[in-house]
């Protein structure tokens, strides 16, 4: 189970509303259902993996730029400039945290059949 500054991570990433046409968000799209299911199937490096890349993006995220940590404290226009900075990092390790956490959060969102149906994807 996610906790706040982690709910607030992955809502950062994948907000509802964000698009008109694709209005689920991760949290609309079961993203608690697929987090526990992933958290009991995935290998332990994806499970540690998984928990790292949210720690690195509510604590370490803000901090690299510039701005006073956890990531949940600041508005959502700041927080989406805080996520992307890790993707603009020389440290291939926190690059790499982003990588996860989108992966992660967009498998979650693409399996549900709402947003496939509004993608056009074949069910």
């Amino acid at each position: 189970m996610l906790n706040a500054r982690q709910r607030c991570v992955v809502d950062t990433l994948l907000p509802s509303g964000a698009h008109p046409a694709l209005g689920r968000g991760a949290f609309d799209a079961g993203f608690d259902e697929f987090e526990k299911e992933f958290r009991a199937t995935a290998t332990p490096a994806m499970r540690a993996g998984l928990t790292a890349a949210l720690w690195v993006a509510a604590w370490l995220a803000p901090a690299l730029a510039g701005a006073l940590p956890p990531l949940d404290r600041h508005p959502r226009a700041e927080r989406e400039r805080i996520l992307e900075s890790l993707g603009r990092s020389r440290v291939y390790a926190l690059r790499q945290c982003l990588l996860l956490l989108k992966a992660v959060v967009c498998f979650s969102w693409g399996a549900d059949f709402e947003v496939r149906k509004a993608t056009g994807f074949p069910s």
